[in-house]
């Protein structure tokens, strides 16, 4: 641990060094002989890895949780609510993590690489440059590409925006071009020379299969652009991708060091308080245990074994309940004004799998890997091949989850005894098992925004439980209109105070409400 977090230090000085060497304009600094001016490629990954999870997925997964209703607070009051209620503002900082926390160690690391003739690394920068690019491009639309930080020229401080169309075509060029960085065998330094492959520790075939599970990802998302959607082309790179337990894109969290070497859902990200009713999430939604609780289609009663690995029951009674969203303690269970002790719910921090100090943080798993398959094949009507790659990525889900065998038998069993096999001979019904599935199997991810978007909130899909907060946003969304939903989120303040010509209308009412480019159907 104390290595880990050695090499972090030396990276977050270092990369201050190499990005204020384009900024001479701006700084006068004189050379500190004790300062490195540069640092090899092997000390970087470190940072890269350990950035995009904390300063780029965990800021943009905070709010979005709320979002995608994995999680209730308790408050009916306070800035805890907003994001429950989708009052959001210019001050959501995602942008500026990504931008200049996280993203220059990755460009800093495929300009070292490509000086050194290191390869892997470039490979590396480049799969994790295109994963903060699709999830920052997944909540805005139109970003800063092209005229991003190169590692060499002097910054921009009012870029050129590149429309999300242009932003795909970049994620998918630097993911083929990490493959081939991959696959070229003249490579000087190990990736784990120093220890900095905290992921992989040195596994280049792991790098390369993370590059195609995101190309399976980033093209499966164009499933409303009918002139660019390519089921076939997604099958071969999910097929290249990610094809065994082990394999998962992932931050490791530590135990027995300070707080912010745990999970973030555990502590440092808002949940510390003594009573857990002013944590930032209290308990898990409603909505979520009722998709652990019901089979899709027939909404058939059924305990999904998974639901006492993620979540604990209420001290109370030993039963399973959430908050509905935006309702808080105070509306008890669904609005019935039953259930409003604190005991009545199973807190959200330390419950399971997900929120426990040491709980991995996932980028992209294997078993999403196989969902994503699933959909692609049974959007090109192959129904037999959908339904095998979707039983694998629920089990393997299960596996990941310690759910012994004899439980994920007896939950397949009672999938086919509903229906299933029938089911995926149909869109909608097939997509609703997938969608739920992959809602189950991403849980606090971002990605999930991205699905329920794609999926129009459908409750065809999602269920009857699906529904909009209570104590809605009225200023921006009509509270008359429940298939209204919010689509995107507004620029930083920073960047619009700065750049605003590149921004255009950064208003909650149009930025909230208008639809991504993926999301507009041809």
């Amino acid at each position: 641990m104390i290595n880990r977090f050695s090499k972090i230090k030396l990276f977050l000085i270092a990369s201050t060094v190499l990005f204020n060497t384009s900024c001479e304009d701006y700084l006068d600094i004189n050379d500190d002989p004790n300062l490195p001016t540069s640092v090899p490629a092997h000390s970087r990954l470190v940072g890269a890895i350990t950035t995009t999870n904390g300063s780029a997925m965990w800021r943009g997964s905070r709010e979005v949780a709320a979002v995608t209703q994995y999680a209730s607070t308790a408050l009916t009051t306070g800035s805890n609510r907003n994001a429950e209620t989708w009052r959001f503002t210019a001050s959501y900082f995602f942008w500026q993590n990504a931008y200049v926390f996280t993203m220059p160690n990755s460009v800093d690391l495929i300009v070292l690489g490509e000086k050194e003739g290191n390869p892997h690394f470039v490979g590396a920068g480049k799969t994790l440059l295109a994963l903060n690019l699709g999830m920052l491009t997944d909540q805005y639309g139109a970003i800063v590409v092209d005229d991003y930080y190169d590692g060499n020229s002097q910054i921009n401080l009012t870029p050129t925006f590149n429309k999300q169309e242009e932003v795909y075509q970049r994620i998918q060029q630097l993911l083929d071009e990490a493959i081939i960085a991959f696959d070229n065998p003249k490579n000087k330094t190990p990736l784990n020379f120093s220890g900095g492959d905290i992921m992989y520790q040195g596994d280049v075939d792991k790098w390369r299969r993370f590059a195609w599970s995101l190309k399976a990802r980033y093209m499966n998302h164009l499933s409303k652009k009918s002139s660019l959607y390519d089921a076939q082309k997604i099958i071969e790179a999910a097929q290249n991708g990610f094809n065994a337990d082990g394999m998962d894109a992932e931050f490791a969290y530590l135990e027995g060091g300070q707080q912010t070497d745990e999970n973030p859902w555990y502590s440092w990200g808002g949940f510390t308080n003594a009573n857990p009713v002013n944590n930032r999430y209290f308990t898990w939604s409603q909505f979520f245990v009722s998709l652990l609780q019901n089979l899709p289609v027939t909404e058939a009663d059924y305990q999904d074994p998974r639901i006492s690995r993620i979540m604990q029951p209420a001290p109370s009674d030993g039963e399973y309940r959430g908050l509905k969203s935006g309702l808080g303690l105070a509306g008890g269970q669904g609005g019935t004004g039953q259930f409003t002790d604190v005991e009545d719910y199973g807190q959200f921090k330390n419950s399971g799998f997900y929120t426990r100090a040491t709980s991995p943080f996932p980028f992209i798993t294997y078993s999403e890997v196989k969902l994503i398959e699933a959909e692609a094949r049974l959007r090109s009507n192959d129904a037999s091949g959908a339904l095998a790659a979707y039983e694998e990525g629920v089990k393997a889900n299960m596996r990941k989850l310690g759910v012994p065998a004899a439980e994920i038998n007896a939950y397949w069993a009672a999938q086919l005894e509903n229906g299933v096999v029938d089911h995926f001979n149909n869109l909608t019904n097939g997509l609703s098992h997938i969608m739920r599935q992959k809602y189950i199997t991403q849980t606090l991810n971002p990605e999930t925004w991205v699905d329920m978007r794609r999926m129009d909130y459908s409750q065809e899909i999602y269920g009857p439980y699906l529904q909009r907060p209570a104590n809605i946003n009225t200023v921006v969304f009509n509270a008359n209109d429940p298939n209204q939903w919010i689509q995107a989120m507004i620029y930083e303040t920073n960047e619009q105070n700065r750049n605003g010509d590149q921004i255009g209308d950064n208003s909650a009412q149009y930025r909230l409400l208008t639809p991504l480019w993926w999301n507009t159907p041809e």
